[in-house]
């Protein structure tokens, strides 16, 4: 028997999530879905850099997942852009029978949007988010090395890392350390004005973003466009952590260095499909928890946006 796997979105990251899926010791019909002629080829090109002959999988592609003959999936991996999502994710639960759920971040661009995915999803067996530090060996091995992890104080500082777009993994990671909720979002040190990003239809912002939790934690994120090193720094009331996550390497304040690695997609994908196929769990944040931080966030921003841009919007255009 083979399980059914579908990826929707066949760019830039489905494709890495194809390559990583290729390695997966379960034997799987992979459904790769987009409507771009060119990602579906990127995606082929991308898992022919990969597989072996003799591979234990199928692979098939189609434009639509209205061209799927049985509807019968037992994981879906979204991998689509924030823009669209949730309508597509309404779209499938209403005429596909899916046991599991894998859905990029950014979630949603509004907190209706946010909304009708958890309506859509709150009582499928098994929906997850992808913000994968807590996946990540590495970081595993970091939070099981640090005692007593609540109050924490989490800075995080780099050049135009995309913070906007990418804080929701801080905000989950600090989640997953504390233990804690997120109490409020601060976007007053904020640049005055957003930027368009590099990815076309988006916008990014630069400045100093904060959060506070329920216990006393905190998290600032700072996003520059001065040339400084990308550095996550985590503080408890025992110890410190000078994390280089580009370079591999933590030190502990007591001068202890533990190497190791950003994983990326391609590299985790396989041991999360095999977690959810064989237990039915996986270590990503459940849909519930992610979305109430995606809700603390795009209302701080949408908020931010319209305050600061001429344009006034319902959605924020991150991704």
């Amino acid at each position: 028997m083979k399980y059914r796997v579908a990826v929707i979105g066949a760019g830039q990251l489905g494709s890495r999530y194809l390559q990583g899926i290729s390695s997966c010791k379960l034997p799987l019909d992979i459904i790769v879905i987009d409507p771009n002629q060119e990602s579906l080829i990127q995606a082929q090109d991308r898992w022919n850099e990969v597989v072996k002959v003799n591979n234990i999988h199928s692979l098939e592609f189609l434009k639509s997942h209205k061209d799927l003959n049985n509807k019968l999936i037992d994981l879906v991996i979204v991998s689509t852009n924030s823009n669209g999502r949730a309508d597509l994710i309404a779209e499938l639960s209403n005429r596909m029978e899916i046991r599991y759920w894998v859905i990029e971040k950014v979630l949603a661009q509004n907190i209706d949007e946010l909304n009708l995915i958890l309506d859509k999803l709150q009582n499928y067996p098994g929906v997850w988010v992808n913000t994968p530090r807590r996946m990540i060996k590495w970081h595993q091995e970091l939070i099981a090395s640090t005692p007593n992890r609540s109050p924490i104080t989490c800075v995080v500082n780099g050049k135009d890392w995309g913070l906007a777009c990418n804080a929701i993994h801080f905000l989950d990671l600090v989640t997953w350390w504390s233990g804690e909720k997120i109490v409020s979002i601060q976007t007053d040190q904020l640049d005055p004005k957003w930027h368009k990003a590099k990815r076309d239809g988006y916008w990014e912002i630069f400045g100093t973003l904060s959060a506070i939790y329920s216990n006393g934690s905190s998290l600032t994120l700072n996003s520059s466009l001065d040339d400084i090193g990308y550095q996550v720094s985590i503080k408890t009331k025992e110890i410190e952590w000078d994390i280089q996550e580009l370079n591999g390497i933590a030190t502990r304040s007591d001068g202890k260095e533990f190497p190791g690695k950003l994983e990326h997609q391609s590299e985790i994908t396989a041991r999360l499909i095999e977690l959810i196929l064989n237990t039915g769990s996986c270590e990503l944040p459940d849909l519930e928890t992610s979305v109430y931080q995606h809700m603390k966030l795009l209302d701080a921003l949408l908020d931010d946006w319209n305050l600061k841009m001429s344009d006034k919007r319902t959605k924020l255009p991150i991704t």
